[in-house]
């Protein structure tokens, strides 16, 4: 060494040190190579530009604050006891309750304790009995339903809904003896022809999987041959089968009954789908390598693949990924040099496919298939579909509305869903900031907002659509992120960020409630439980339960009463308490036939009680004492009972802009009692503050009933205190300032889209 300086080169032998430096360089390097790669991407083409997914460029360049706690009663994974009922799929689909339908798993992450957690919330209000509303029947209690239901006897809260289509195991795994005759399925001519009329107009444009032009000279080319006494090619059939069927499924009762008659829409979508299912077993999908054969079976799978998704589905979509990845679809078509044509469907296909991915994902778990670092497939060109039919060079993107915009739109955030999954990963192994998290969110839906509002004209139908369906996702990954953190008793949520996942969460539901309701959205409404499941009314119930006086609990409770079919003439108080009870006492039932294990960690923790006082901006009721223990908590009566009595689902009203901010300093809620002594603060879940017993104590054993009803058993060691910061603690408050500036003329957060009168509840008749 000269000048008794270190050397800087690491050397042949690499200790631990020279080890985690050699890391830090490559870490570096590849933090170089990213950016050199965006800055070479700004001088390319407009077309390549127009091409880049957003998700890509709005990384994260700031990970050096890495404390985050965990999530003690939420998991990735678990695993059910081999006796658990046999009710095949349908235990898959959880419960019902309103227009919500959730399972253990809520917002990607498995709860199986959630009916604790609510009743431990709803008991530490001190409810009695007597302030329950009376109004008939009631639910039964968990320990009323016998083990061993099987589908025929399930509650009626278990059973799928109507848009539960579960694919046929038989033709997946081979058809055992003769496949049937194609034309036992295939429908008169009439009658498919308005079924493919269906699907160009209520499916093509919002979940296309093929180019139009195309489709529509393949369907007449497909009965010609059949007129002809010639059986079309196996795979041209699936695809003809697979258009009649997502149409049947977007098609309302009654215009089948007015259009096709002969038999009820339930008759025609088992046929077709039979019929669907049928070709694809003659045309080998295992086996293929025929793109038109992978496009049938995503065509097939996309109506599947909405509000009602089990395992069964997630087993497809990841048998599909594997078969797509083995025909190099993941492959972008222009380094086959494939014409611009056969580029554009190989597209389609494949971002259609991570849309499933992420779809399946979140409703079964336990993470994405897909890796965006293991494909290089560009986006659809911004041109019409006509443009593509003859074209030898790809045409030119433009910078106007086109037919494949909202395709654009939904793969665009879809991608960004994918970054999000890996990101929330990233901060429960305290990799990644919550404030990186948080900009890059905001970062991304600035771009978007940038690229792609000006193309949309609202006053045109499918335009408007567009724009609500984009801020509808895009809130959503606001609520990905920060749901796991509302609420927490020993650091509550800053008053910023909890209105910020709020004010997310009503947009969320005001939208998704205008594209399920305005007329003009009509035809495209069947599609609306693929975007949007309304779990989030979950959240919405437990705010403004605990903290009724809320600015924002008059369009809280607009959003309520259209999820749940709510009586108006209620008065608040009882409408929360009548839909968390039946939440908790569904859930419960749920869980008991479920028979799910999860980390020891679940059995330990404790749910907390009325955690949100000093979270929000309103006051919270005060009813609580920090002496006595709880009332036993009753089960509550059914909102089926509630419906009987109001009369129906509710109109939703007219609602105002929401009051002004409040901070902290200005709330006037009640704090909940400290924890007892030998608990320690264990993080945090939807809406509960968890605390449990030292890593060193309680039972090892797993988290089933028994050592559930064990686990807060210990001895008397005293708690040691939490190592590191807090998430909150974490946050670079002059970053989140920026992001969510205060509007002085709203009262709340600056953000495009929360105010605008085009798109909430006020807009519906727009």
């Amino acid at each position: 060494m000269k000048a008794a300086r270190e050397c800087l080169y690491i050397g042949p032998r690499l200790d631990e040190a020279s080890q985690m430096r050699l890391a830090e360089i490559k870490e570096k390097q590849g933090t170089l190579e990213r950016q050199l790669e965006r800055d070479v991407a700004k001088s390319t083409s407009k077309s390549a530009q127009q091409q880049r997914i957003l998700a890509d460029e709005v990384g994260n360049d700031d990970d050096d604050q890495r404390d985050l706690e965990a999530t003690p009663l939420a998991a990735l994974d678990l695993t059910y006891d081999d006796d658990a009922d046999g009710t095949e799929d349908m235990i898959d689909l959880g419960i019902q309750i309103g227009k919500m339908r959730i399972t253990e798993r809520i917002g990607g992450l498995s709860r199986p304790r959630i009916s604790e957690e609510i009743s431990a919330g709803i008991a530490s209000q001190q409810q009695s009995p007597d302030q329950l509303p009376r109004h008939g029947g009631q639910i039964p209690r968990p320990e009323d339903i016998p083990d061993g239901l099987h589908g025929t006897s399930l509650p009626e809260f278990l059973r799928p809904g109507t848009e539960y289509i579960v694919p046929t195991s038989g033709f997946f795994f081979g058809q055992i003896g003769e496949s049937p005759s194609i034309m036992q399925f295939l429908p008169f001519r009439a009658a498919a022809d308005n079924f493919i009329k269906h699907y160009l107009i209520a499916v093509h444009p919002i979940a296309p999987c093929t180019h139009r032009p195309s489709l529509e000279a393949a369907y007449a080319t497909f009965w010609e041959e059949i007129i002809a006494g010639f059986e079309p090619r196996p795979s041209i059939q699936a695809v003809i089968f697979a258009a009649m069927f997502s149409g049947a499924i977007s098609m309302d009762e009654n215009d089948i009954m007015r259009e096709i008659s002969g038999y009820p829409k339930d008759n025609w979508v088992a046929s077709l789908k039979m019929g669907t299912e049928t070709a694809l077993s003659k045309a080998n999908f295992l086996r293929t390598t025929k793109v038109e054969t992978m496009q049938a079976f995503i065509m097939y799978m996309l109506p599947l693949c909405r509000a009602e998704v089990s395992r069964a589905h997630s087993v497809l979509v990841g048998a599909a990924v594997r078969m797509a990845e083995c025909m190099g679809l993941h492959r972008d078509g222009d380094a086959y040099g494939l014409t611009p044509l056969e580029t554009h469907v190989r597209r389609l296909i494949w971002h259609q496919l991570c849309f499933l991915d992420i779809r399946t994902c979140e409703a079964q778990g336990p993470k994405p298939v897909i890796r965006r670092d293991d494909y290089d497939t560009k986006l659809p060109l911004n041109c019409n579909e006509d443009e593509l039919t003859h074209a030898i060079a790809p045409p030119e993107s433009v910078d106007i509305w086109t037919t494949n915009t909202l395709s654009l739109i939904r793969f665009e955030i879809n991608e960004m869903m994918r970054a999000i999954w890996l990101d929330r990963r990233r901060l429960e192994t305290h990799k990644l900031t919550l404030t990186a998290v948080l900009a890059k969110i905001e970062n991304f839906r600035r771009r978007m907002s940038e690229k792609y509002d000006h193309l949309l004209d609202v006053t045109q139908p499918l335009q408007r659509y567009a724009k609500c369906v984009m801020y509808l996702l895009m809130y959503r990954l606001h609520v990905m992120i920060l749901h796991p953190y509302h609420s927490n008793a020993a650091n509550p949520m800053p008053p910023r960020l909890n209105q910020l996942l709020i004010t997310s969460g009503i947009t969320i539901v005001e939208l998704a409630i205008q594209l399920e309701t305005n007329g003009v959205f009509q035809d495209w409404a069947w599609y609306l439980g693929a975007y949007f499941q309304y779990q989030i009314a979950l959240l919405l119930a437990t705010e403004v339960y605990f903290r009724p006086q809320s600015g924002e609990a008059d369009r809280i409770w607009s959003c309520l009463d259209y999820v749940f079919g709510l009586d108006r003439r209620l008065p608040p108080e009882a409408k929360g308490l009548q839909v968390l009870s039946e939440i908790q006492n569904k859930t419960a039932i749920y869980m008991r036939m479920r028979k799910m294990r999860g980390p020891t960690s679940l059995a330990r923790a404790m749910p907390g009680h009325n955690v949100l006082a000093g979270t929000g901006t309103g006051p919270s009721p005060s009813s609580a004492t920090a002496s006595g223990g709880p009332p036993p908590f009753p089960p509550g009566p059914s909102l089926e009972s509630m419906q009987q009595q109001g009369g129906g689902a509710p109109k939703v009203e007219r609602v105002t802009t929401p009051p002004p901010f409040q901070t902290a300093a200005g709330n006037n809620m009640a704090r909940q009692p400290p924890p007892p002594s030998q608990m320690v603060f264990a993080g945090v879940s939807d809406s509960q503050a968890l605390w449990s017993l030292p890593p060193n104590r309680g039972s090892p054993g797993s988290s089933d009933a028994s050592s559930v009803a064990h686990a807060a058993q210990g001895g008397a060691a005293a708690a040691g205190l939490v190592q590191g910061g807090g998430i909150m603690d974490n946050i670079d408050w002059d970053t989140v300032n920026a992001l969510f500036p205060h509007d002085p003329q709203t009262g709340g957060l600056s953000i495009q889209g929360f105010h605008d009168a085009n798109f909430g509840v006020q807009g519906w008749a727009g």
